[in-house]
């Protein structure tokens, strides 16, 4: 998930998200293998009422991680060389997921090509040749098609496919569905979520809620600068959590995945543990931010920027 989008298409004006946190000190672990690490098929499942294995495993360790983008501050974002690095660290991925000009969908974030590569124009717009022969972050790596990137994910493992723009429900869910791995589609899109469940209703369906455009010129303070108190709750934009809950319960959802702020400072956790949804926030960037939102109760897992030793 993000609220990111770059309108304009050229390098320099979006650094990476891994060149940004590197520069701001993030804490980056990467590398280190989880054991005993579980499969999160059931953390996008309806809540049945009783003990589950992500349930145990948010009261044991913390709530496990989801490598974002194949953790985007540590590799080369939605790459096969992130998905390989991440499956080191933990056995539940995010990728993004757009359509190309020739067809194909691919593992990319941007509608444009400027922030994540050398290269101008829109993802929509380009042949896939001419993906294949860019480097995404200066890496080498080229821009993925969505099936290589999910070839490179190892077996009993879990993936969330972020759907980042409507027309490619059906073939990302197809792309997906017959491999030995566990499923979930994510959007912030209803009339997405509505062609992933027409596709197969069989996949777990994951609704993206976002904070208020105020709210956003908070983030930095919250949890709170390293050393340093977060503003007071009071002084946090309301949020309309309850339509969120609204609208992934009627879309049919299993889970929400909300900013990570809104955990911290309104009550959607709850309410979405009322309505029998799963949570998993996004998108923490070190340590102290997952901690914060580790100690919320009933988060199941953290979308997560980088590796955390839990």
């Amino acid at each position: 998930m993000s609220d990111t989008e770059p309108t304009g298409s050229g390098a320099e004006t979006y650094p990476s998200r891994r060149a940004v946190l590197r520069r701001c000190g993030s804490i980056a672990v990467g590398g280190a293998a989880v054991a005993g690490s579980t499969a999160l098929a059931g953390c996008v499942g309806r809540d049945g009422g009783g003990a589950t294995e992500a349930g145990g495993d948010r009261s044991d360790l913390g709530p496990p991680l989801i490598a974002h983008r194949g953790f985007a501050a540590e590799n080369p974002e939605n790459t096969v060389a992130a998905v390989e690095a991440a499956a080191a660290a933990t056995d539940r991925t995010e990728l993004d997921v757009r359509r190309c000009g020739t067809g194909e969908l691919v593992a990319f974030h941007d509608a444009t090509l400027g922030r994540a590569t050398d290269a101008t124009g829109r993802v929509s717009e380009t042949p896939y040749e001419r993906l294949a022969a860019l480097s995404v972050e200066g890496s080498g790596e080229p821009v993925p098609t969505l099936a290589d990137a999910l070839d490179a994910v190892p077996a009993d493992a879990w993936v969330m496919l972020d759907l980042k723009e409507r027309g490619v429900a059906a073939d990302a869910v197809a792309a997906g569905a017959d491999r030995d791995y566990d499923l979930a589609v994510a959007a912030d899109d209803p009339a997405v979520i509505e062609a992933a469940t027409a596709a197969d209703p069989a996949v777990p369906t994951v609704y993206g809620v976002r904070e208020s455009v105020p709210a956003r010129a908070l983030r930095p303070l919250i949890p709170g600068p390293l050393g340093g108190a977060s503003p007071p709750r009071w002084a946090y934009p309301p949020q309309d959590v309850a339509r969120a809950i609204e609208t992934a319960t009627e879309l049919g959802c299993a889970a929400v995945s909300p900013r990570y702020e809104l955990c911290l400072r309104t009550d959607l956790v709850r309410r979405a543990r009322e309505g029998g949804l799963r949570v998993l926030p996004w998108t923490v960037a070190s340590a102290r931010e997952y901690d914060a939102v580790a100690a919320v109760g009933g988060v199941d897992a953290v979308v997560s920027d980088v590796f955390v030793e839990r």
